[in-house]
């Protein structure tokens, strides 16, 4: 059975095959403090084990430079082996390219047009995720 958190900002559904899905609520401006507790809360969930993200945005959100710079950065590199996000819409794929090519996540990270093509890629990257 699929786990759900809700948090303040983003809903976090644990799907099979160590996949995350993290989806930013509608009318959103995501903080530091939410992309924060977003890693605490899979951290939790996976007891420590990294997850492959696909990451979602509702309908006029986004995520402020700061939580952009520590999405991409190595409290994420703890919990998250590769991250899928899929774009709704141009004005969120310029958002999501700046974040790709502005922020360099360390992990692998690609923009997908829709969740069955960004889920197929996670499968790929599912070899990264350490076996304990």
């Amino acid at each position: 059975m699929n786990q759900t958190i809700d948090l303040n900002s983003v809903q976090l559904l644990f799907l099979k095959d160590d996949v995350v899905h993290a989806h930013f609520k509608n009318d959103v401006l995501g903080t530091v403090e939410d992309v924060h507790a977003m890693f605490e809360a899979i951290g939790k969930e996976r007891n420590g084990r990294k997850g492959l993200l696909v990451v979602t945005v509702g309908e006029h959100s986004t995520l402020t430079n700061e939580a952009r710079a520590l999405a991409s950065g190595p409290e994420g590199d703890t919990v998250l082996a590769a991250d899928a996000i899929v774009v709704r819409d141009f004005g969120h794929q310029l958002s999501a390219n700046a974040f790709v090519r502005h922020n360099k996540p360390m992990r692998p990270t690609k923009l997908f047009p829709d969740m069955p093509s960004a889920l197929a890629w996670l499968a790929e990257q599912h070899k990264l995720i350490e076996t304990t």
